[in-house]
């Protein structure tokens, strides 16, 4: 199968890709957009209807946040220091629209608020894998020498790779997005309601008792995204992504330079980190002395219970040899 790359500079040629790619991602909606692992996203409980036009809305921004920097001819150096507001910008304005479209009270969404969650903060920790490196490739094409988070030759970036990083960015704004609306401190007696009137929930939950499990399943799931999933992504130099398939949504790891990563680790995290620098450095040595144990233990065994058996064995022929004479 023949690797197809992206285009390396601005150009005609840039410009037909992206939007093929953006073409493509529209059909991509129409596929089963269930959630096919065991970690837990906010956007688990809409229905699939309301799933897909939160998609729209996260994709229908980023097209036009694409136009509007290029027509400002925004640099990569002014991209990457913008870049987390950009995010947050992108974040707030399709919480605006998907408020417009359910016709429910606006929230107001501040940078502030978005990373005093442990459940999002990590998301703003990695804003450059979410949203930076997207964006330059999706505007400066894939020949600009300062992404260097990923093995590729040179300029050869595979536009698998930018679609992997283009679904992963809208299924990760739609997680912090629906999370902003059902985060709030209503009862989940309010939250049913909500759910039930606005005719978004899945049908999988159809309770307070259903709603009041998945909301500690996502919490849980949040928590240890942040406390185990982040510290060992960097301490492995992997990222996660979130895709689109056929069969539904599906996370993997792809391989990504994390080191500069290390010192927005902190306190429980850092601890976690050298957890597993000890397990990388003692479980090796356990494992052998546990191994050299089992061959001894069995040595031994063999030889105990062959010895045993010979003892009976002789104890046997005696008896026999007695009773025949």
């Amino acid at each position: 199968m023949t690797i197809k790359y992206w285009p390396e500079k601005q150009g005609i040629d840039l410009n037909l890709q992206v939007s093929k790619l953006f073409k493509k991602l529209y059909l991509k909606f129409n596929f089963n957009v269930y959630n096919k692992t065991s970690n837990v996203l906010s956007i688990d409980i809409v229905n699939k209807q309301i799933k897909k036009e939160i998609f729209k809305i996260i994709l229908l921004e980023l097209e036009i946040l694409v136009l509007d920097i290029v027509e400002l001819d925004v640099s990569f150096e002014d991209l990457e220091q913008l870049n987390r507001k950009i995010l947050v910008d992108l974040i707030s304005k399709s919480v605006v629209n998907l408020q417009l479209l359910l016709n429910i009270p606006k929230i107001k969404v501040l940078e502030s608020d978005l990373n005093s969650a442990l459940s999002r903060k990590h998301i703003f920790l990695e804003h450059q894998f979410l949203l930076q490196h997207l964006l330059s490739y999706l505007i400066f094409g894939s020949i600009h020498h300062k992404i260097q988070a990923y093995l590729f030759v040179k300029s050869k970036v595979p536009t698998k790779h930018v679609e992997i990083l283009l679904d992963n960015l809208i299924i990760q704004s739609a997680d912090i997005i629906f999370y902003e609306l059902i985060s709030t401190e209503m009862s989940l007696a309010s939250l049913f309601n909500f759910l039930k009137l606005h005719n978004i929930c899945h049908d999988g939950y159809i309770s307070i008792r259903s709603i009041a499990t998945f909301k500690n399943n996502l919490a849980w799931s949040k928590l240890m995204s942040y406390y185990l999933s982040y510290p060992r992504g960097i301490y492995n130099n992997r990222y996660q992504v979130w895709i689109f398939t056929n069969d539904g949504l599906y996370s993997q790891y792809i391989y990504a330079y994390r080191e500069n990563d290390l010192k927005t680790l902190s306190g429980l995290q850092i601890i976690i980190t050298i957890l597993f620098e000890l397990q990388d450095f003692i479980f090796p040595k356990i494992q052998k002395i546990v191994f050299l144990f089992g061959k001894v233990f069995i040595y031994l065994f063999r030889h105990v219970i062959g010895s045993v058996i010979t003892v009976l064995l002789k104890s046997v022929i005696r008896v026999t040899s007695n009773k025949t004479l």
